[in-house]
């Protein structure tokens, strides 16, 4: 229940004390429309109120002071108004709960989104995208409905001792009954909700679990399916779902036993308090009818609540898990206190730069300078050290020990979103989201138009296969850019990076995929943009060396500057030149 209202009081971007406040209202209203009764089922009786409890001459006398007859038909309409206003201020509240339940689902998507792009670098390496996929599609959108069950609890709760109040009113010992009896209720079908807080947990994480595997296995479908080694996985993943299903069941057995647990209380309970006060303590017959219904109203909201409550913890794992999820990736927030603007016209250097991953020493006083709107090209063998000398630059990480230089500033001063904004950035991987061409490259930034993105598909040297698609800009690339060839989902990511017209340009292995003609056509490309861009391409590959104006050869995370090696493709067309013009 402390869980309950914690996720009630505390979510955001709702108002719960106006909800209260209402609901409270609403109780009160409720209480006169059934105190009202009373005298109402006097009247029935006969009119005569001698030995009546105090509120139904309290209720008379006020009546009287207002100048009204204490008739029956006046009564009536009382107790109808009271029902009215109960309702609605009792649907204002919880109509407004419902709309605060949908803030409260797109608040913590919200939340989450934003706090996945601002965290730092280092926490991604340890996370599965599925475990963020699962939390944004599926467990928010359950922890608005545990926030609008969890006003439910709070209204019934102030219904219960509404209905509380108007029993002592009554008769205190039919009061203290009911009471005991709600007590009674309460404890026999808690085990219940136990359970059920328990199934709903295991159903959250096993979901999440389902969600992670899931992913992973359609990110590697192809390889899976080619080599027919998905078998093994399958089979772990059905182990999942049964224990998954279990926790279904035994939601769905508690849910279905507290209704009908609930059902045998409330009439074993309502009987024993209707026998107890007509043969016991002799109530009167109008005091005995309006006790009644108090008396049965009470249980049933008690079983009412302990319904609510029931599903609330059942997606109370939901709110909690996202929740417990935002607080992990808010406290791993990238750090940049750097103000000052990047002087990206003029060169960057490394000064002495060491770095380690952990306890892994990564690179060892590396040296280099990346001449402005020079082509500068890392060459090494994979592991080397060449990708964390980008995310030093790029500012994905700080270094150990040593500077990093952007002009003449260093990179921990200067305002590191802006410095990225500059930045064009092609990966080694070749996966373009599942949409149009345009769209991949654009990003959905609205500034980018489609004379840009036709201008950086030239200088991709994509335009003349992109125009003769039979939907030009608009083709879908398919899953991952499956549709396209290597070569074509290559020049579409390099389109992207340029649709910015960025001032650096950066290349992580953009070819090592790629056959040697296809190779030879990228570089070719690449090398005609040199002087209109800061270019740093990292490579093992030999084609670029012949295009690079600046060579470093990064070994074991050092670096030692590079002896220039001709392009192949180049020299071979020099040579043909010499031999025709000695002929």
């Amino acid at each position: 229940m402390t869980r309950i209202l914690k996720i009630f009081f505390t979510a955001g971007e709702t108002r719960p004390f106006l909800v209260l406040f209402c609901l409270v209202l609403a109780g009160f209203a409720e209480a006169a429309g059934i105190g009202s009764l009373l005298p109402a089922a006097t009247s029935l009786a006969g009119g005569d109120s001698a030995g009546s409890s105090g509120l139904n001459d309290f209720i008379r006398s006020l009546m009287t002071g207002l100048g009204l007859e204490p008739s029956l038909g006046n009564f009536v309409l009382i107790v109808a108004g009271f029902m009215v206003l109960k309702a609605a201020l009792a649907f204002t509240a919880l109509s407004y709960a419902g709309i605060s339940a949908a803030r409260v689902s797109i608040l913590l998507r919200r939340r989450l989104i934003a706090a996945l792009f601002n965290a730092e670098w280092s926490f991604y390496a340890g996370q599965t995208s599925g475990r963020f996929a699962n939390a944004i599609s599926n467990d928010a959108g359950r922890a608005g409905d545990a926030y609008l069950l969890a006003a439910q609890v709070v209204a019934y709760s102030v219904q219960g001792t509404a209905y509380a109040l108007i029993a002592l009113f009554i008769d205190w010992r039919l009061a203290a009954l009911g009471m005991a009896a709600s007590i009674v209720l309460a404890a026999i079908l808690s085990r219940l909700i136990k359970i059920t807080r328990r199934a709903g947990y295991k159903q959250t994480d096993r979901t999440s679990d389902l969600t992670v595997r899931m992913v992973d296995m359609l990110t590697n479908i192809k390889p899976l399916k080619t080599m027919q080694r998905y078998e093994a996985m399958l089979a772990d993943i059905a182990k999942t779902l049964r224990g998954l299903k279990r926790s279904l069941v035994t939601r769905e057995l508690s849910r279905f036993g507290l209704i009908q647990g609930s059902e045998v209380a409330i009439a074993v309970l309502a009987g024993t308090g209707v026998y107890f006060a007509h043969a016991v303590w002799r109530t009167p017959l109008p005091e005995l009818l309006v006790s009644g219904i108090v008396f049965f109203q009470i249980v049933s909201i008690t079983s009412k609540l302990q319904k609510f409550l029931q599903l609330s913890v059942q997606l109370e794992a939901a709110y909690v898990r996202t929740a417990d999820l935002i607080a992990l990736v808010e406290s791993r927030f990238e750090t940049a206190t750097g103000t000052k603007p990047p002087d990206i016209g003029k060169s960057c250097r490394f000064e002495r730069v060491h770095f380690s991953h952990g306890k892994t020493h990564v690179l060892s006083d590396v040296s280099l300078e990346i001449p402005s709107g020079a082509i500068t090209v890392l060459s090494g063998p994979s592991g080397a050290g060449k990708t964390t000398i980008i995310d030093l630059l790029i500012g994905l990480y700080a270094p150990d020990s040593g500077r990093i230089l952007i002009g003449n500033t260093p990179i921990g001063d200067i305002d590191v979103k802006a410095w990225r904004r500059g930045i064009g950035y092609v990966p080694q991987e070749l996966n373009l989201f599942h949409a149009s061409i345009r769209d991949n490259i654009t990003l959905g930034d609205p500034a980018i138009g489609d004379a840009d993105v036709l201008a950086a598909l030239e200088q991709a040297g994509a335009a003349d296969f992109v125009a003769k698609l039979p939907h030009g800009l608009d083709t879908d690339v398919g899953e991952m850019g499956g549709k396209l060839s290597g070569g074509q989902r290559q020049r579409i990511s390099l389109a992207r990076a340029l649709a910015t017209k960025p001032q650096v340009l950066i290349l992580d292995e953009v070819t090592s995929a790629l056959d040697p003609a296809t190779e030879a056509e990228i570089v070719g490309n690449i090398a005609a943009l040199a002087g209109r861009y800061t270019i740093i391409a990292i490579t093992h590959r030999p084609a670029w060396t012949g295009i690079a104006n600046r060579l470093y050869d990064v070994a074991r995370g050092r670096v030692t500057p590079g002896r220039r090696r001709p392009n192949p493709r180049t020299a071979a067309r020099k040579n043909s030149g010499r031999k025709r013009s000695r002929g």
